[in-house]
Order: C-alpha cells, then sequence, then structure tokens
C-alpha cells in the first residue's frame, strides 16, 4: 500500500477519521511502532485498494497479539473501507496469517465498524464496552453555545468577561504553521500540569512527543489539524490540540496555565475549537476518551468503543 493509495482510500470512506490517515500512522509507527507487519489489504480486480487495515504482531507476555497500528494513542481504530466493499475478503486478509499470532485485538472500534460484524468461521468473538467517549451534537445553525445548558452558557461569558477584565488575551484557531512552537507549549504545559500531582503525564515520553511533532505538520499539511490557541500577553495559556475530518471535529489532547488566579483560559479555547467547528458545518464534536465532568457540561453525550477479541473456536 503506496502513501497515494492510502490517501485515496481514506478519503474514499466517510467514516475515516484522522486516526486512519497516513499522516497519524506513518508518524505512530516511525516512532512508537515495532515489530511484524502483517497488513491487510483488498483490491478489486483493477488492483485497486479498496479496503485496509494496517496491523502489526504485538507481543504481550508471552501472547502474540495481531492489533492496529496506533493502538493505545488512536482513540479511534478501524478499517478503511471504500463504499460497496465487501468485509468477508477483508478477514480472510486480516487472518491470512494466522500462524504468526494467537489472537486479534481490535480496541476502540466504534459501535458502526464494519469490523464488529459475524465473526468468520473458526473463530470466535468476545466484545466488550471499551472507552467513554462523549460526543456533542453541534446546531446546523446559529452558535453551539445557544445549546448549552444554562450554567455551562453563562461560565463561557462570564470567562471571556474576565479575561476581557484581565487584558492581554486572544483566542485563536490555528491549522497550520507554527505547529513546533504550540507543540512545545502543549508540552510544557501539560508537563506542569502533571507536576503538580507528581506524575510525568502522557506526553513526557520523548518517543510520543517525537511521535506528534511528526504527525501534527502532516495533518496540518493534508487540512486536519485544528489547533485551539489562547494567549495572554503573548504567551501561550492553553492549547487545544484538535483534529478534523470535515463532518466531525475532534478534542485529542490539551493543556492550560492555572498560574493566572481567577482565569478559565481552557474554556475560552474549547469555546474557540467548537464555535469554529460550528461555523464551519460540523455536525459533531467529539470530546474522545474520557469522561471528565468538563465534557458533559459542554453538553456531551456519552458514546462508547467496543474492544473485540478473535480468538480460535
Amino acid at each position: 500500500m503506496t502513501p497515494q493509495e492510502h490517501w485515496a482510500l481514506w478519503r474514499s470512506d466517510t467514516r475515516a477519521t484522522p486516526f486512519q490517515s497516513p499522516a497519524w500512522l506513518d508518524a505512530w509507527w516511525t516512532h512508537l511502532g515495532g515489530g511484524d507487519r502483517r497488513d491487510a489489504e483488498i483490491r478489486d480486480p483493477a488492483g485497486r485498494l479498496v479496503a485496509a487495515l494496517p496491523l502489526f504482531v504485538w507481543h504481550d507476555g508471552g501472547v502474540r497479539r495481531l492489533v492496529p497500528v496506533g493502538a493505545g494513542h488512536s482513540d479511534y481504530c478501524d478499517a478503511l473501507v471504500a463504499p460497496g466493499t465487501a468485509t468477508e475478503p477483508l478477514w480472510t486478509a486480516i487472518l491470512g496469517s494466522a500462524a504468526a499470532f494467537d489472537e486479534v485485538l481490535l480496541p476502540d472500534l466504534r459501535p458502526d465498524s464494519p469490523l464488529l460484524g459475524p465473526p468468520p468461521a473458526g473463530w470466535s468473538a468476545t466484545d466488550t464496552e471499551a472507552e467513554i467517549c462523549p460526543v456533542l451534537t453541534l446546531p446546523p445553525g446559529g452558535s453551539p453555545l445557544d445549546g448549552l445548558t444554562r450554567s455551562q452558557r453563562r461560565k463561557v461569558v462570564h470567562d471571556r468577561h474576565r479575561a476581557e477584565r484581565l487584558g492581554g488575551v486572544t483566542e485563536e484557531l490555528v491549522t497550520a504553521g507554527r505547529v513546533d512552537g504550540l507543540l512545545d507549549a502543549l508540552f510544557a504545559l501539560h508537563s506542569s500540569r502533571w507536576a503538580r500531582e507528581g506524575q510525568p503525564g502522557v506526553l513526557a515520553d520523548p518517543r510520543v512527543q517525537a511521535f506528534h511533532r511528526a504527525a501534527a505538520p502532516a495533518l496540518a499539511e493534508a487540512g486536519l489539524l485544528r489547533m485551539a490557541v489562547v494567549r495572554h500577553e503573548g504567551a501561550v495559556a492553553a492549547v487545544v490540540y484538535g483534529l478534523a475530518d470535515g463532518a466531525r471535529w475532534y478534542s485529542y489532547i490539551n493543556a492550560v496555565d492555572m498560574r493566572v488566579p481567577g482565569q478559565s483560559f481552557g474554556t475560552l479555547a474549547f469555546a474557540c475549537l467548537i464555535e469554529a467547528a460550528a461555523s464551519r458545518g460540523a455536525g459533531e464534536f467529539h470530546f474522545l476518551r474520557g469522561d471528565e465532568p468538563y465534557k458533559a457540561r459542554w453538553g456531551a453525550a456519552p458514546r462508547r468503543t467496543i474492544r473485540r477479541i478473535l480468538r480460535r473456536a
């Protein structure tokens, strides 16, 4: 599968998210991957790629698990399937090298995943609820703030008023350019936040940072990056590292400077991103994994991903 074929298939699949794009997966494999690649591919009679699932064998405590590339850092994992393509041949491709693994682990599948159909003959599937990924449905017109609860709407308004009184506070949506500097700020603010609890945080690993330094510019070039930035006196005070694929926008991770008392810079960053999503015609805003209370206050409804394990029957 060439990068051009991967992008063409990604663009043809209306369910595809940035987590299945080459921009995300190639960077993940380069900096966080390793092991035996076992990609599953289907081609039509003309040789066109019509379905694919990048996979590798992960040795986990003596168990050889076939897992999707990007697992663990991708909130949604899935295959790419062109419209009208049957999934049975994809399962044949996935299981074609069964001697190389003991089980197939498919984490973080959305409930409408084509990989959640009946398992192939000779295999049994165990499906369990995985992560809570709250989703905010955006209005087709008007401000997304109109659909908030009265208390959350009042909080956004009050937080912006407090920022105005403080002075020197700006909001900005960044889709390309200056990505490295914003990642530096994100890593620093995230580290500071978790250091207060005596923990390193998920962005402390140099390999994870290298992954995002490779993925973010590639996502920006493909038009899939959305970063909401709040600055105070020119310094970054909050960052929401977001993604978008047209109909859906996503908040992947965020970090906030908590040193200015009485200010909620994080609220401003999320408001900036959500308002931009609505104004550009997105129907959904995905807060992704985690059921933190602030997501419900924005009006997001919980959705569950599915963890599927296939073993020989």
